[in-house]
């Protein structure tokens, strides 16, 4: 990329011809906290009401989806599967069962609050004298 205009200072100080600023824009975090990549990919969904708008796509693709279910000829070999809906409710009721299985699993796996200890307090272990950094060269106190 070639650009002949004279190098300016960006808003940090360097010296960085305008092209190249350009460019380097899309890598740099604004001052907001957000990356300009995240605005391209995902602003869409800051727009006022779209909550609103995902719903209700939500709920016509539901209904399209329950009114095709009328038009295929299936060939099941369980009857129950043959019924108005039965996929539709089947993959609801597996979906309420994953969600219900996975409390009490939670809490079968799920370690305790304490188990790291208190945490306002020392390991048993580490000596405080020592424990903390020397503000002047960065590295542990203690020992020679």
């Amino acid at each position: 990329m070639t650009d002949d205009t004279p190098p300016v200072r960006d808003a940090s100080g360097r010296f960085v011809k305008r092209a190249t600023e350009t460019v380097n824009a899309l890598s740099r975090t604004s001052d907001e906290g957000i990356h300009p990549m995240a605005k391209v990919l995902f602003g869409w969904t800051e727009a006022k009401g779209i909550g609103t708008i995902l719903l209700c796509l939500t709920g016509l693709l539901s209904v399209l989806l329950i009114l095709a279910d009328l038009l295929v000829d299936r060939h099941e070999t369980i009857n129950a599967a043959g019924v108005f809906g039965f996929y539709g409710l089947f993959g609801f009721a597996a979906l309420g069962f994953v969600l219900l299985a996975g409390w009490p699993l939670g809490s079968l796996l799920r370690r305790g609050e304490d188990y790291y200890g208190d945490g306002n307090t020392s390991p048993a272990d580490i000596d405080p004298e020592t424990a903390e950094p020397d503000p002047g060269n960065g590295k542990s106190g203690g020992g020679a």
